[in-house]
């Protein structure tokens, strides 16, 4: 029996329609979750004129969508290395956008966190596998520029989200953008029919049939033969404790430290994102240009996941990562100058690509830093463990606003996560092992 590494036959295959309906299934839930977490940002001037709510209060409320992510990422992310990366997709897919529609029937603010809450379990859970699957099934020559591509949505459905909020909210009220959200509900049967499962995951759970069928679609080149057995990782068996595998074999330093930086990165993303409107208007600009200055915020989110994904591809992400970050602290300190209208719109594309491409940039950094076997389980907790970061965001912009400090501290103070996340970045090391350096280079297994 001869050991062939499907690895590398994903790796080698060229760009085809299967790898472009991963990615559009992927980019699509992307889409909807930077849609479900902007929005709230986009309904929050206007939920806190309706039900009266203080600085903090409104702070707890932005923050639990981003609770709810670190506990889906924790539990329903990890739980991809036992179940599949496809079944918790879709899965996730359909407790987020019940939960979604949801909030748009809240009456108060207990109901409105637990929709919030709800929902972010079920985003959570998603995010940190679309990368995963995506990892595990792209061309290695496309690789980081696909998986960024897919997170670039993001800011589509962030762009989306505050349009809805300047043209909608006005008319038919904070509720409708909540259950225009929930549509994803709809596509998730196609979505089953038509998503593929993770090659490592098959191979992990001894499905040689499906694996066989899989690299058929995805590399139609190769020939299978009948003596040919597939397998991805000659250690996954050694590590039966996903968790344990990412503090054994040296990984403990490295794992703080790329949960330092998603942290760093994701406070300011979800601060910006929750607090920019209200933050713009408190220092003087009409909330409807406020709500512009998000959507120019977000459209440098999409350029930014794209641009930064060639730059992964010809730097490396760590040197990526670093320039990301500080990139992001100097443009989003100079946004509390008043500087004149077209210099402020570029600082917010600045910062929008700044902030979301370097986010983009350290999922495949964890992608690519843990091995198949506990991918998704590393993806998912650094994903969960920079949910504190995410959560802070929120609360930190209230607790800012409560305090009425001078305009251009307000951004200064969200400038500095940059700093500590280039840091923590910069501490980072990673040399592949001789296995994955087999790998890469294609040698079969005997």
């Amino acid at each position: 029996m001869q050991n062939i590494n499907a690895a590398t036959l994903i790796d080698k295959a060229p760009l085809n329609t299967q790898h472009k309906i991963l990615v559009f299934w992927c980019a699509l839930i992307m889409l909807f979750d930077g849609y479900d977490l902007v929005i709230y940002g986009s309904v929050l001037p206007r939920l806190m004129a309706e039900w009266h709510l203080t600085p903090q209060t409104a702070g707890l409320l932005g923050a639990a969508s981003l609770m709810g992510m670190m506990i889906g990422a924790v539990t329903l992310g990890m739980a991809a290395d036992k179940f599949g990366r496809k079944n918790i997709i879709v899965a996730c897919t359909i407790l987020s956008s019940l939960a979604v529609a949801m909030n748009g029937f809240a009456y108060d603010t207990t109901t409105f966190f637990i929709c919030r809450l709800l929902t972010g379990v079920g985003l959570g859970g998603a995010v940190p596998n679309l990368v995963t699957i995506i990892k595990e099934m792209a061309p290695s020559s496309h690789r980081n520029r696909l998986i960024n591509l897919m997170l670039s949505f993001y800011g589509v459905g962030a762009i989306i989200s505050a349009l809805s909020g300047l043209f909608l909210i006005p008319t038919f009220g904070w509720e409708v953008t909540f259950w225009i959200a929930g549509s994803c509900i709809l596509v998730v049967p196609i979505m089953y029919k038509t998503l593929p499962e993770s090659i490592s995951y098959l191979i992990q759970k001894n499905k040689q049939s499906e694996v066989i069928r899989t690299l058929a679609k995805f590399n139609p080149a190769h020939k299978h033969q009948p003596n040919m057995h597939y397998v991805v990782d000659v250690t996954a068996h050694q590590q039966k404790i996903p968790l344990i595998g990412l503090f054994t074999e040296g990984k403990a330093t490295k794992t703080l430290l790329i949960w330092i930086g998603f942290a760093m990165v994701m406070l300011m993303v979800y601060g910006l994102s929750t607090w920019l409107p209200k933050l713009m208007n408190v220092g003087g600009y009409s909330l409807g240009s406020s709500i512009t200055f998000l959507v120019t915020l977000n459209l440098g989110a999409i350029i930014g996941a794209l641009v930064f994904g060639v730059l992964a591809d010809k730097w490396g992400a760590k040197a990526t990562l670093i320039f990301g970050y500080l990139l992001a602290a100097v443009s989003i300190s100079f946004l509390g100058f008043h500087p004149p209208a077209f210099i402020l719109s570029f600082l917010l594309i600045i910062a929008g690509g700044a902030t979301v491409g370097s986010m983009s940039v350290i999922h495949t950094l964890a992608a690519d830093f843990y091995p198949a076997n506990i991918r998704s389980t590393g993806v998912s907790f650094s994903a969960a463990m920079g949910r504190f970061g995410a959560i802070s965001g929120p609360l930190f912009g209230g607790y800012l606003l409560a305090m009425d400090l001078p305009f251009e501290q307000n951004f200064m103070f969200f400038a500095i996560p940059g700093i500590i996340g280039a840091v923590a970045i910069g501490l980072f090391t990673h040399q592949k092992s001789s296995l994955a350096h087999q790998a890469l280079k294609g040698e079969v297994y005997e």
